[in-house]
């Protein structure tokens, strides 16, 4: 367990021991799957560092549709240990120009 505080947020990450551990990573779709989702402002700049770090995207950034979260460019990647983060974009505003 680790408490990780960082611009007046904190977090808990929590890492489950046991026999009962699956032998490969939970897909996004499979059921009791738990992520972190981060906002970021430049996700492609973003990408490019973790990859350093040995994480994997799956596939490339995504635009959704329609919704409250239009035009937000989402990805998923997986690091090097398994845990998966989905890193998401909000579309530029007039104000970001």
């Amino acid at each position: 367990m680790a408490i990780v505080s960082l611009a007046d947020q904190t977090i808990e990450l929590l890492e489950y021991q046991g026999p009962d551990r699956p032998s490969a990573p939970a897909k996004p779709f499979d059921p009791g799957f738990a992520h972190l989702a981060l906002v970021v402002d430049d996700i492609d700049a973003l990408l490019v560092r973790i990859a350093a770090y040995g994480w994997k995207t799956q596939g490339i950034p995504q635009p959704i549709a329609s919704g409250a979260r239009a035009g937000t460019r989402v990805i998923y990647a997986v690091g090097p240990d398994g845990a998966t983060i989905e890193f998401m974009q909000p579309p530029a505003t007039a104000q970001d120009h």
